[in-house]
């Protein structure tokens, strides 16, 4: 039988958990209504031609983690289901991987900070990554979340099992992308100081395994790859730190101080006072030096820029480090200022999502432009188009998976047929598929061409019979 106190506090805490559920609920809706714009996009949409295409899991740069959201729609494959549906099924997935996670963190784990930690990770620093869902930022992030409320939760039996499920989690998420060593290494300091293990082995033996795994993706990494490309601007920092305030990075950062990073500022003031004045100065000098040293590395590995996607992505990680701790201390005693908290989180809630739509409804435009373009070209029987990237780049940014992007909008929008559209800046190089009838279509420059015969003929029915043709969008 439950103890009134355990009641009581489930009634209190049941405002959280409502507010949880309806943001979810939010987050699928947006998920669904902006399936296009999350998955026929970028990296998201080359990574989806794989999976549909081949009917295999993906796996991208050794990030193992990140196969879970791909479960659904290979299920849904083996179900006969429809190329648009799996384009949803997969922009869905994702949000369902978190929301069970939300689940895990109230109903086994009985950990209503790391649950609402869980929203606050999805919502406070993310305005385009929300349409980036293969970035594997956002389930390192959560996996990391998963890891402390394992190591918050008092019920195992012994601490054993709560090691060795931590282990497996922890390795889970820096497997789903390796910058999870940061917010791994704080919360595994964090715990040990709130429960005060400092003297006991336990936590330095996660910190080892943590370390084992950072320095290993470090020495693993080709150093040509994407990520060893960061990993030699990190190896640099020495002769640009004191470049660091003229660095794109810093810049990004700063111009959005008073926008996407205003809510971030907020919270980290609020949590320099409460730790204050409860005289928590260990955890502040904890949180204060290691979510400072990320900011710095962050600054430094991505100081020449990228994409504003992925400059958004590279800073989400500082949610973690503000949330978690904030959370952990001010809901604690769930009475007092209960009203004035749920406040305060349903007023970021609402901006986050508010600030999350009025994104899709501009990449909503860019995607009703490339409709519009491939209606135009569903006259012309080749099916195979290469353009100039200047051509449409005035209009919409034209990222290197164009050709993908357009191949599976087109086999999903019913009033066109399977096409693919190659931009490039050097037309002439690819004239000679222009000349004759050739079995490939254009990929992107790492991988140029593919085979049509090697396409999944479930989804996609491009024509080998003509050969690619040049576009001029004037003459559209």
């Amino acid at each position: 039988m439950q103890s009134l106190s355990t009641i009581s506090e489930e009634k209190i805490n049941r405002p959280y958990l409502i507010l949880g559920y309806i943001f979810f609920i939010v987050l699928f809706t947006l998920s669904i209504l902006f399936f296009k714009e999350r998955i026929l996009f970028s990296d998201s949409a080359f990574q989806f031609f794989k999976i549909a295409n081949f009917e295999t899991l993906n796996i991208e740069a050794s990030r193992y983690g990140a196969i879970l959201p791909q479960i659904p729609v290979l299920l849904a494959i083996k179900a006969g289901i429809n190329l648009k549906w799996l384009v949803i099924i997969y922009s869905v997935s994702f949000i369902l991987l978190y929301f069970l996670i939300f689940l895990c963190c109230v109903h086994l784990l009985k950990n209503i900070p790391a649950a609402i930690a869980v929203i606050m990770i999805l919502i406070l620093c993310v305005s385009r990554s929300f349409f980036h869902p293969v970035t594997e930022t956002h389930q390192g992030l959560v996996f990391s979340v998963l890891v402390y409320a394992i190591l918050q939760y008092s019920g195992f039996r012994n601490s054993f099992i709560k090691y060795v499920l931590a282990t497996i989690v922890i390795i889970l998420s820096f497997f789903a992308h390796p910058a999870a060593i940061y917010p791994l290494a704080f919360i595994i300091g964090y715990v040990a100081i709130d429960k005060q293990l400092l003297r006991v082995p336990a936590p330095y033996i996660l910190l080892f395994i943590v370390g084992v795994l950072a320095i290993g993706k470090v020495v693993l990494t080709n150093e040509n790859s994407y990520e060893g490309k960061f990993f030699s601007e990190l190896l640099k920092s020495p002769a640009i730190i004191l470049d660091l305030p003229h660095a794109y990075s810093t810049k990004f950062f700063i111009k959005r101080i008073f926008g996407l990073y205003f809510w971030l500022a907020v919270l980290e003031l609020t949590l320099i006072t409460y730790l204050t004045s409860k005289k928590e100065y260990v955890k502040l000098f904890w949180q204060l030096t290691t979510s400072g040293l990320f900011f710095i590395i962050t600054l430094l590995t991505y100081n020449h820029g990228d994409s504003d996607i992925m400059m958004e992505r590279a800073f989400m990680p500082l949610a973690f480090f503000v949330t978690i701790p904030l959370l952990k201390e001010t809901l604690k005693n769930s009475k007092q200022y209960r009203f004035l908290k749920l406040a305060v989180l349903t007023i970021i809630f609402l901006i986050g999502i508010t600030r999350i739509y009025m994104q899709g409804i501009k990449y909503q435009e860019r995607t009703k432009f490339n409709i519009e373009l491939l209606e135009k070209t569903a006259h012309i029987p080749n099916q195979k188009f290469i353009i100039e990237r200047k051509k449409i780049d005035k209009y919409f940014p034209v990222f290197w998976s164009f050709s993908f992007e357009t191949l599976l909008l087109s086999t999903i929008t019913e009033e066109t047929p399977t096409q693919t559209i190659f931009p490039t800046d050097d037309v002439s190089r690819y004239i000679p598929y222009t000349k004759k009838e050739m079995e490939v279509f254009l990929g992107t420059d790492f991988w140029i061409e593919w085979k049509i015969e090697d396409l999944n003929p479930k989804y996609f029915n491009l024509t080998n019979k003509y050969p690619y043709t040049i576009l001029k969008t004037d003459d559209l």
